[in-house]
């Protein structure tokens, strides 16, 4: 963004709060228009004005007097393609019948601007033209943006000072207002914080007379240990009780042996003789009978 860029969007914000809003409409004079015809006339007035939300416009007699121009033998294609592009603006209405003479474009956007002679801007116009004496009346019309074209350049005029000057008166009044304002508000709240005290002293006063008992803090008991790290309990039995541990075996009470499971070899005669001794060795020792002799 170039340093004129910049000066052109602060001095359009400075128009800004005198009222100005976006689509700017621009009203121009059928001189600007036959001077910018080999030229991008919108493009540029986009770039210098930093925004694409524009309204060009044109009134009647500036059109007429464009047809005046390509009056006789000699037209000038120049002149032509000036009023094509002029067809394609707004038309404002200036209020000059069509049958009577035309008015100069000098008397025509004077009367569109300051429509009740009192140099006020009503209805918001950024002038564009190429008449020095016009723009030199405008400067006393506020607030009134001036521009023209020098070597296929958009000059945007700085602020006049009749237009600084409300400007100034603006920005005190509303300075001024805020001030007003902020000390209504207060006061507003000094008044209800007032009220609202003098309430809540009324009422601890009636608090008091009725008495209401104190409320009793809250005793807690000793702390336990902490669930996680204590030992589950056991399970009990349906009748309550504990499971009991089994009883170990003691010299009263000989645990219980299940007997030796004896090995049979195979074969016959050693079959029998070992059925026999294991026979003898269930029944016991017998004794022999004794003969006295």
């Amino acid at each position: 963004m170039g340093k004129r860029t910049k000066q052109y969007k602060k001095l359009m914000r400075s128009f800004e709060f005198l009222g100005f809003r976006q689509p700017y409409q621009i009203l121009m004079t059928s001189d600007v228009v036959l001077d910018t015809v080999k030229l991008d006339f919108l493009h540029l007035l986009e770039k210098t004005l930093s925004t694409k939300s524009l309204k060009p416009m044109i009134t009647q007699c500036c059109i007429r007097a464009l047809y005046d121009q390509n009056k006789g033998p000699n037209r000038d294609p120049a002149v032509v393609a000036a009023i094509e592009r002029a067809k394609t603006f707004e038309r404002r209405r200036c209020g000059h019948l069509m049958d009577e003479a035309a008015l100069s474009e000098h008397e025509c956007v004077m009367s569109v601007v300051d429509p009740k002679g009192n140099n006020q801007n009503k209805f918001r116009y950024i002038v564009a033209t190429q008449d020095e004496e016009l723009r030199e009346r405008l400067r006393s019309v506020v607030p009134t943006p001036l521009m023209y074209v020098r070597r296929s350049v958009v000059i945007l005029e700085p602020m006049s000072a009749s237009s600084a000057k409300v400007r100034e008166r603006e920005e005190r009044s509303k300075f001024k207002d805020g001030i007003i304002r902020g000390q209504k508000r207060k006061r507003e709240e000094d008044d209800s914080d007032s009220g609202d005290s003098g309430e809540e002293d009324e009422a601890k006063a009636g608090k008091d007379d009725k008495e209401t008992p104190k409320k009793r803090k809250k005793q807690y008991g000793p702390k336990g240990p902490n669930p996680l790290a204590v030992k589950k309990a056991k399970k009990q039995t349906n009748d309550g009780e504990k499971p009991r541990k089994p009883t170990e075996p003691t010299a009263e009470t000989p645990a219980e042996t299940k007997p030796k499971r004896k090995r049979r070899k195979k074969g016959g005669v050693g079959n029998a003789g070992n059925a026999s001794e294991q026979k003898q060795a269930e029944d016991g020792p017998s004794t022999a009978p004794t003969t006295d002799e």
